[in-house]
């Protein structure tokens, strides 16, 4: 596999590990050489997921750091929040990048982590060294680092909506948001609202105020526009296959015309791949299976009330496709390589 780099997956039996996997088995320029997973006896991929018959003869195996990394150039970490803060020195030490998808190395307020996360965190020097992987506002950072904090997927349709607005400092500090998502955003688990009776055609509301994303919204738009905002976020799960629909209240400080808030929002995402700018509010199935966020609005006729909508895959652009991305960026190549 000459030219190709070699990546490992901890956590691949997860629906985002599943998801990682299937995109870089794709991907021209990656080798998949190791997964892992808590599972006592080592097992075809393609046993615990027989659509990968024939497209992966890899085992699944318990972890071993060592022999991932050995295997590995790039591993990505789809562990449960408070693990990869355990397993990522050793293989920094190993000289290897890291992508992690878990919430260990996004938040960098130690008590808002001990708050939300229920432990103190382990690892406090390489969360200092972490790069908030959101390829939209922090792309020039990825390259220069070897450990990549990749965002939540409630946070990258909340932030994306209302980064350009807030950084131009145009709208009023409270903001209300309303978010749906399936239930594949919180992973496998034994638990019995996840089982498909439960979840098939329902929908509710969970978390107000507590959710752990909430200081993860807040912090990365405060370091990255320097202003705070009064935040009520509201997640929801709803009966969907997959997909995030974000849909949020501002108001504007003074008199804004749509032309206006267009040309803001092109001034910051012009250029950016996998953001649609719509002249309509978005509709969820339009991204399902992409790594596009597709965002529009709605302003009332007196130019000051708002709403903002934000659709992305949780699965994808939440989760795996930003990965990849963050991954292509840390090699020096296009962005979409193995997306579009």
């Amino acid at each position: 596999m000459k030219n190709k780099i070699k990546v490992a997956v901890l956590g691949a039996t997860g629906f985002t590990g599943e998801m990682l996997v299937e995109i870089l088995l794709d991907h021209p320029k990656v080798e998949v050489t190791y997964l892992a997973s808590r599972t006592p006896n080592a097992i075809p991929y393609h046993k615990i997921f027989p659509r990968f018959y024939k497209k992966t003869d890899l085992l699944c195996e318990n972890l071993n750091l060592d022999k991932a990394a050995k295997n590995s150039d790039i591993i990505f970490l789809t562990l449960p929040h408070t693990v990869s803060m355990s397993v990522v020195p050793q293989l920094l030490k190993e000289k290897r990048k890291i992508i992690d998808l878990s919430a260990d190395y996004r938040i960098k307020n130690l008590k808002d982590y001990k708050k939300y996360y229920k432990i103190p965190h382990k690892d406090k020097i390489n969360l200092k060294k972490a790069v908030y992987g959101l390829p939209e506002i922090n792309k020039d950072l990825i390259p220069n680092t070897d450990i990549i904090a990749n965002p939540g997927c409630y946070p990258t349709s909340v932030i994306l909506a209302l980064f350009p607005l807030l950084k131009e400092g145009l709208i009023e500090d409270k903001v209300i948001v309303d978010a749906k998502s399936s239930i594949t955003g919180a992973g496998r688990k034994a638990v019995i609202d996840y089982h498909y009776s439960n979840i098939s055609d329902n929908i509710w509301a969970y978390k107000p105020f507590i959710h752990q994303h909430t200081p993860e919204i807040l912090s990365i738009l405060k370091e990255n526009t320097a202003r705070d905002i009064d935040l009520t976020f509201v997640p929801h799960v709803v009966g969907v296959d997959a997909g995030i629909y974000s849909t949020i209240y501002i108001t504007f400080k003074n008199k804004i015309s749509k032309i206006e808030v267009t040309k803001i929002y092109n001034k910051y995402y012009k250029n950016c791949t996998f953001i649609r700018l719509l002249e309509s509010l978005p509709k969820l199935k339009n991204v399902i299976g992409t790594n596009f966020c597709d965002i529009g609005f709605a302003l009332n006729s007196n130019g000051k009330d708002c709403v903002l909508a934000s659709s992305i895959d949780n699965l994808i652009k939440g989760a795996a496709g930003a990965a990849i991305q963050n991954m292509n960026i840390m090699q020096g190549w296009p962005e979409s390589l193995g997306l579009l």
